[in-house]
């Protein structure tokens, strides 16, 4: 039965593939050339740190290999944590699982085949990701083919064994406790573990594996290039077996490969002979939904509504914003993530190894776009699909006594706060540890705060140009040509703006290097106009456009 559900899977891929015509082809196209872009970017990267590894006298190859662990933990670790969060939609909430229960299957091969579909969408980026990084190190040891034959080979038992942890772990918990409760405690510890591997691996500072002198003693250094890299997880055991083959050891390649396929398909033989007994009841728990803890006590919106009447359309879309924010874990966990993301970020600016107070203002300076980076990619996960996620009851709003743009500004006052609070957060903190001078703190204070509303009001314009009231999940929206789009933008216009700001910045280090008459009036008059004409047109744009493609969209 397991082959009729794969041979459904294939036929639905080529169906797709049949159907791609026009300017859906050219989409497609152009994404697959933007990500072949970036894997050759990352590719060059990687090819120069490791020439640069394999080059140090003694110790390169042990350089190499150790930093090929390190990838390879990292990536286990989170396709394992990913596998948790996407199982739980997977297995029990996917929109064809009613259809497949109604048709003559058994329970074990669908179940099977949402599992391994899991392993699918939990790993394929990161697979693809370290991808580059394995080419290069291919060429640099200057290995043959069979070596990309054997990683293949190795990463199936691999990610396969990092999503069955997940699966293994959602499939315990929903049966233990069959309810739909139990998919928001599941996320939030989803959130929290990827939480604490994104911030131990940046703790840990993977910059000393470059930097032997930080270290004591040479010996010590050499000790820890050889110790094993957490040696009872698989991805040790691709390692070794990846040295075996590199050195022509066929008995230890044999048994780490052995023993990387055998904990595989144990571990899938007792999660499918698990699933007859435990499946059917968490999927059945997972389908209620949780108890209505409602009361009558008036709320804050309605207590601002009977104060000020005029606003009583924008305080009720707002009321129901609020409320979908507090029940849907999917979102309000990812303040665990946002959280993690700024430690690191004020982490790696505080190890940076600056010397001089200037060296610290400028990159406190050139910091605005870095953090601006940062603002924009939290908002393509909040603020680009706040419009879509509305989903099919956005007839509701369009029949409502509101106007579109009342919508928008609605969807704007909810995301435009957190984005504000964490770019200026970002900055101000930055500049503290920096010690950054008066001019150029208060630059860039002033200049993140602008560049949060503009990113914003880019985001919800953009969300508004390119909405999908049917995606099933997120990182669809994420990963569709809008989000694209958005993101593109949000880095041109944080070039230009760091652009603009770079001649007054000029002028200012020119004064502190003690050169007379550095300021030039015209030039700053130039600066601020451009800054204003750029400001105004990255708001005025995306929104009116925005307005109008979402006056005329029919649901």
């Amino acid at each position: 039965m397991l082959n009729i559900l794969f041979l459904r899977k294939i036929r639905t891929f080529l169906n797709i593939l049949r159907g791609l015509r026009g300017w859906k082809l050219a989409k497609n196209l152009m994404f697959a050339g933007v990500g072949l872009l970036m894997l050759a970017a990352l590719y060059a990267g990687f090819w120069r740190l490791l020439a640069y590894l394999e080059g140090v006298q003694l110790i390169g190859p042990m350089l190499s290999w150790k930093l090929t662990s390190m990838v390879l933990l990292m990536t286990f670790s989170m396709v394992m944590v990913s596998s948790i969060i996407i199982s739980m939609s997977t297995l029990y909430y996917s929109f064809d699982l009613k259809f497949l229960f109604s048709c003559p299957l058994a329970l074990r091969p669908i179940f099977m085949d949402k599992a391994l579909e899991t392993v699918f969408y939990s790993s394929w980026t990161l697979v693809l990701a370290i991808l580059p990084y394995i080419i290069a190190l291919g060429r640099v040891k200057a290995l043959d083919a069979g070596f990309y034959l054997v990683y293949g080979f190795l990463m199936v038992p691999f990610v396969l064994l990092a999503g069955a942890a997940g699966i293994f772990f959602s499939m315990l918990v929903m049966c233990a406790f069959p309810s739909s409760r139990t998919r928001d405690i599941t996320w939030l510890l989803g959130s929290l573990s990827v939480a604490f591997v994104y911030v131990m691996f940046r703790f840990s500072k993977p910059e000393q594996l470059l930097r032997p002198d930080s270290l004591e003693i040479v010996a010590q250094y050499i000790q820890y290039l050889q110790s094993p890299t957490a040696p009872y997880m698989p991805s040790w055991w691709v390692t070794k077996a990846m040295v075996a083959y590199c050195a022509g050891h066929w008995g230890a390649f044999a048994v780490n490969a052995g023993v990387l396929c055998l904990a595989a398909g144990a571990l899938y033989a007792l999660i499918y002979y698990l699933s007859g007994l435990c499946y059917m009841r968490g999927f059945s728990g997972a389908q209620g939904s949780p108890r209505f803890r409602g009361g009558t006590k008036e709320l804050p919106e309605q207590r601002l509504a009977a104060a000020f009447q005029g606003l009583r359309a924008y305080l009720t879309l707002y009321w129901k914003d609020r409320l979908m924010l507090a029940r849907d874990a999917r979102y309000w966990s990812q303040v665990i993530l946002i959280a993690a993301l700024i430690a690191v970020y004020l982490f790696s600016i505080r190890q940076l190894p600056l010397d001089t107070p200037d060296l610290k203002s400028m990159v406190s300076f050139l910091n605005v776009g870095v953090a601006g980076f940062v603002m924009a990619a939290i908002g393509l996960r909040f603020t680009f699909p706040a419009i879509s996620l509305e989903g099919s009851s956005y007839w509701l709003l369009k029949s409502a006594p509101v106007t579109t743009a009342a919508i928008m500004r609605e969807k704007l006052t909810v995301s435009l706060f957190p984005s504000l609070l964490i770019g200026v957060i970002l900055i101000a903190v930055s500049n503290r540890l920096l010690n950054a001078d008066l001019f150029i703190s208060v630059l860039s204070t002033f200049t993140i705060a602008v560049a949060a509303v503009v990113i914003t009001v880019m985001g919800i314009g953009f969300g508004a140009i390119f909405p999908d009231f049917n995606v099933e999940n997120i990182h669809q929206l994420e990963s569709s040509y809008g989000g694209f789009l958005y993101m593109a933008c949000c880095m041109g216009y944080l070039a230009l703006l760091v652009g603009v700001e770079a001649w007054p910045v000029q002028m200012h280090f020119a004064q502190r290097f003690g050169r007379a008459h550095a300021w030039d009036a015209r030039a700053v008059a130039f600066c601020a106009a451009a800054f204003l004409a750029l400001n105004i047109t990255a708001l005025y744009l995306p929104w009116t456009i925005g307005r109008r493609s979402l006056e005329k969209h029919e649901t």
